[in-house]
């Protein structure tokens, strides 16, 4: 199997996308200006008491209270058993050192917890829970002892810690080195939380691309590809001091083409926008959310195997599982997810589709659990909230149908638009381009000066135009390119810088 990291560094925001064996596996995607809750710990106090209900609500600084559930714990990957909670002892005005578990969402504040959890690459940290536990993932049972004792030795007193799936083949020495690291990370939040006179921030998550270096690099990974120079240089420091044997793998990319058209991720992430997903056989996964879970229809669509109804409908079934477990990870999606199968009458049949999709979700680094199937021929699905889902950061709520539906968001219409400039230049070498463009989305670009760093530098001796026109929808923007000074330009077309 071979993995490959790309890492797209854009004025406003950051993705990274993860393919494996030529196909994309994950995509995150990060603004700059919408700063990720999940994972930061705060100094807050508590507002009032739910005693019934053995929850809080906790002033954290923003503009909701976050919602604080006594037996709350951070259990991701790993056999943790859920710690009893004794009875909720604040009471309201006290301080109390919390962690986001959820982000906000809609009218509802962040999800909070009191069991304070520090991932590192090798290791999670629990603070305040006496445990040792080792990833399911980690399967030999040699290993497995071996990595209980190393952290029975060095967990902290009354603290704990949980080996990561990575661990399966790290030496002990950097096993060892990041527990102090994080130990000493953890006693500067304690000192800070001391020193603070009231409500703030005492330690964030890292940004988008120390997170997926962290929790994406395995043994596999034979490239990391970046598109800044800065960043590059800042991945080389930190594999120095995660694993060395890594900095040689990471390559700084300067070519003409988008950074996204090395690996075809642009159309491939289009695709993640959609509700039909089509599968390689003809048949189709229709994908609906709601406001208690996601659905997931399994339709033949034009597939017809053969005359026997029953082999083609367990064939489709067969691809779609496989299909499932990637678009959980693509788009993130986590919660209650029930998938609607196409009906089959053989009972092996049933266990086998059942079994192949257990099988897939095992590679996800987030937790997911799968039912057996019901007699309805439905299967539910529970995969851990970390972050929010992809759709969210790609999609604005559509302000004309009262939030039924969405629309592009306006810096990824930006972004996609980028690559297919950089596209026509690469391939024709004109100078100049007008770009007929979805009205709103223009107002947009020229708003938050997306554009403003590439034509100051790599654009410097190109003119583009944007012309808007509302009868264009905001992903189907239109491109002419010419090599002459003078165009022919609309009376609406401004000049992009």
């Amino acid at each position: 199997m071979k993995r490959s990291v790309l890492i797209d560094v854009e004025l406003d925001m950051s993705s990274v996308a993860l393919i494996e064996d030529g196909k994309l596996i994950e995509f995150h995607i990060e603004y700059k200006e919408k700063n990720r809750l999940t994972g930061n710990i705060y100094k807050g106090r508590v507002e009032n008491v739910l005693q019934g209900l053995e929850s809080a609500f906790v002033n954290i600084g923003r503009s909701r209270n976050g919602f604080l559930y006594v037996g709350e714990t951070l259990d991701d990957r790993s056999d943790l058993k859920r710690v009893v909670p004794s009875a909720l002892k604040e009471k309201a005005g006290d301080f109390v050192m919390v962690q986001v578990t959820k982000e906000e969402s809609g009218q509802k504040g962040a999800r909070l917890t009191s069991n304070i959890s520090l991932p590192g690459r090798y290791v999670v940290l629990l603070p305040d829970i006496d445990f040792v536990g080792i990833s399911n993932k980690i399967t030999d049972p040699d290993r497995r002892e071996m990595l209980t004792k190393l952290l029975v030795k060095h967990k902290p007193s009354g603290g704990g810690l949980i080996a990561r799936t990575v661990c399966i083949d790290a030496k002990k020495n950097d096993i060892v080195s990041e527990i102090k690291r994080m130990q000493a990370m953890y006693d500067k939040i304690k000192c800070d939380y001391d020193a603070a006179d009231g409500i703030g921030l005492l330690h964030s998550e890292d940004d988008l691309v120390y997170r997926a270096v962290r929790d994406m690099l395995s043994s596999d990974v034979e490239r990391i590809v970046c598109n800044d120079e800065k960043t590059v240089s800042r991945l080389k420091m930190l594999l120095m001091e995660l694993n060395s044997e890594y900095r040689n793998k990471v390559e700084y990319y300067t070519g003409a083409y988008d950074v996204w058209d090395l690996f075809g991720i642009g159309r491939e992430v289009d695709k993640l926008l959609e509700r039909k997903v089509s599968l390689p056989s003809g048949g189709t996964l229709f994908i609906d959310r709601t406001e208690a879970l996601t659905s997931i229809d399994v339709n033949t669509g034009s597939f017809t195997a053969g005359a026997d109804r029953e082999e083609t409908v367990y064939f489709t079934n067969m691809e779609a599982a496989k299909e499932i477990a990637r678009q959980l990870r693509l788009r993130n999606i986590g919660g209650i997810i029930v998938v609607d199968f196409i009906d089959m009458a053989d009972e092996e049949h049933k266990a086998a589709v059942v079994e192949a999709l257990r099988n897939e979700v095992i590679r996800d680094r987030i937790k997911t659990r799968v039912q057996d199937m019901t007699q309805l021929g439905l299967v539910e699905i529970t995969r851990k909230k970390v972050g929010k889902p992809l759709y969210t950061k790609l999609l604005d709520v559509c302000e004309h149908c009262n939030g039924m539906g969405y629309v592009p968001n306006g810096d990824y219409v930006a972004r996609r638009l980028k690559s297919e400039l950089k596209r026509l230049f690469a391939e024709n070498g004109f100078k100049n381009a007008v770009v007929t463009v979805n009205t709103d989305i223009m107002d947009r670009i020229f708003a938050s000066r997306y554009f403003s760093a590439v034509c100051e530098n790599e654009w410097r001796d190109k003119r583009i135009y944007l012309s808007p026109d509302r009868k264009v929808k905001p992903l189907e923007f239109k491109i002419t390119g010419n090599d002459e000074i003078s165009m022919t330009l609309p009376v609406t077309a401004k000049l992009l810088y």
